[in-house]
């Protein structure tokens, strides 16, 4: 059986793969099933979990969230992800933050000026377009820059959003050399309890 259109959704995929393989155990046949010249071998796997079209190992630390792939397959579908999934790979990106409503996850940061954040945005603009999933992009103050991800078809976090996190965090900064200092010095600070408590 040949098949010459593509199809370009892991939804339409899915559908497709699940006919195809009824008609042929239905038909008693043996069926080499092929779809847009490539045989169903070759075809990318069909959404493991949470929206995404590949998932790599148990998809939690920063590594593996960067080698899945989400494919433009999150939706109205998509499973939020339980409160322990969201801290368990919070822990993989340390440049973001969980918001306090725990729906969404931002990061933040002082570029050296505008046309590193432009470079920046732009970059995050390629990596997103080809992910198919979009953050909110923030630039103010013409170097401020935050990005906020959640899914936004079911209002919170989904799988998809740490892997366009851990993506991004891929993509190369030139930053404000004054915020870095201060972000290192924070960083470093002594935690000192409260002595009220």
């Amino acid at each position: 059986l040949r098949l010459r259109s593509l199809f370009a959704s892991c939804a339409e995929r899915r559908r497709l793969r699940a006919l195809l393989v009824v008609s042929c155990v239905a038909s008693r046949l043996p069926c080499r099933l092929v779809l847009g010249g490539r045989s169903m071998a070759s075809l990318p796997p069909l959404p493991a979990q949470g929206g995404l079209a590949e998932v790599i190992g148990a998809a939690v630390s920063a590594e593996e969230l960067r080698a899945c792939k989400i494919g433009g397959c999150c939706g109205k579908d998509t499973p939020l992800l339980p409160t322990e999934a969201v801290l368990e790979r919070m822990a993989a990106l340390p440049d973001w933050r969980l918001s306090d409503d725990g729906q969404s996850i931002s990061r933040a940061f002082v570029a050296k000026h505008w046309q590193a954040a432009m470079k920046f945005l732009n970059e995050v603009s390629v990596v997103a377009e080809a992910e198919g999933h979009h953050p909110d992009l923030h630039l103010t103050s013409w170097r401020n820059v935050r990005i906020d991800l959640s899914t936004h078809a079911i209002g919170g976090l989904a799988l998809p959003d740490f892997v366009l996190a851990a993506k991004i965090d891929a993509i190369e900064v030139e930053y404000s050399p004054k915020w870095l200092r201060e972000r290192d010095a924070l960083a470093s600070a002594p935690i000192v309890a409260d002595p009220g408590s």
